[in-house]
């Protein structure tokens, strides 16, 4: 472990809320490749940034890596407080050595203050480095060694962003409870309409009528489609209750009811629960294939 370098006490600003976003959002693992990609060679020192990668290493091996740095912070607090040293290091924007008649009119080191001691409001320097950190919205910090800044006493309040979602895509759900038993309902009534007449020997002229319905609707009930699938569904069904839509007709007659099929298909694209359903069902093929071993 490399030494802290003592210098002179100086009163420095820094940019604290971009620290204090930077221990909430980063991890270790980020920024020590940010730290080898050399994004902090023109502010930090070559042993500062030694110093940083042997920290940031020590967490990784002990799996505080991908941990925000807030949360490595606060299971590691004597490293926690080196790192946070040196990452305000990083955002200091200009420092002030103060000598040491003065120094004796200033708290204990390091603290940030608020306001300066009367006895330093007499330096112009002091109160022009007052005046930017106010105008820039920076934080004035007394320290006694160049990487020695106050934590926050605040960790616990510090709250990691929530992380995105595991799955941006909706996944497919099984109905459950009433829309279950919605969903059957309807499947078995279009089922029963189409059967029945069978068995008593009708053969429907159109059975694309009430049954196709039922067994749509239970469909769209069953995946808990949006709009945007309903109303496909009912280009589909619209399509299979043309009148050309006959047992016997000719293929080609089938063409002017293409558009209405191919903006049924956009629609059922558009819906997200449809997408989720295909999305399963492929999944089931693939995995029986899997099982097979033929894929």
């Amino acid at each position: 472990m490399i030494p802290e370098p003592v210098i002179q006490p100086a009163l420095v600003s820094y940019d604290r809320e971009r620290i204090i976003e930077l221990i909430r959002t980063q991890s270790p693992e980020e920024i020590r490749q940010r730290l080898r990609a050399g994004d902090f060679d023109q502010v930090l020192e070559p042993e500062g940034r030694t110093l940083l990668d042997e920290l940031l290493s020590a967490w990784i091996q002990r799996a505080l890596g991908p941990l925000s740095l807030r949360d490595a912070m606060l299971v590691d607090p004597y490293r926690g407080r080196q790192v946070y040293g040196l990452l305000c290091a990083i955002h200091v924007r200009r420092r002030f050595e103060i000598p040491s008649t003065l120094a004796v009119h200033l708290p204990a080191a390091p603290t940030d203050l608020a306001e300066l001691p009367s006895p330093l409001t007499d330096q112009p320097e002091l109160m022009a480095l007052v005046a930017q950190a106010e105008q820039e919205g920076l934080v004035l910090a007394w320290q006694a060694q160049r990487y020695d800044f106050a934590p926050p006493g605040n960790l616990l309040e510090l709250i990691p962003p929530m992380p995105p979602p595991y799955r941006d895509e909706l996944r497919f759900e099984q109905p459950t409870g009433l829309r279950r038993w919605i969903a059957i309902a309807l499947v078995v009534s279009g089922v029963a309409l189409l059967i029945i007449p069978i068995l008593f020997g009708h053969i429907p002229e159109h059975p694309a009528g009430w049954p196709l319905a039922l067994l749509t609707l239970g469909l769209m009930i069953g995946i808990k489609s949006g709009p945007l699938g309903y109303v496909g569904a009912a280009c589909f069904w619209v399509v299979a209750n043309m009148p050309v839509f006959r047992h016997g007709s000719f293929p080609i007659s089938f063409w002017p009811d293409i558009p209405l099929v191919i903006v049924g298909l956009i629609l059922l694209g558009c819906d997200r629960r449809v997408r989720a359903m295909w999305r399963f069902v492929r999944s089931q093929f693939r995995r029986r294939y899997d099982i097979a071993g033929t894929d």
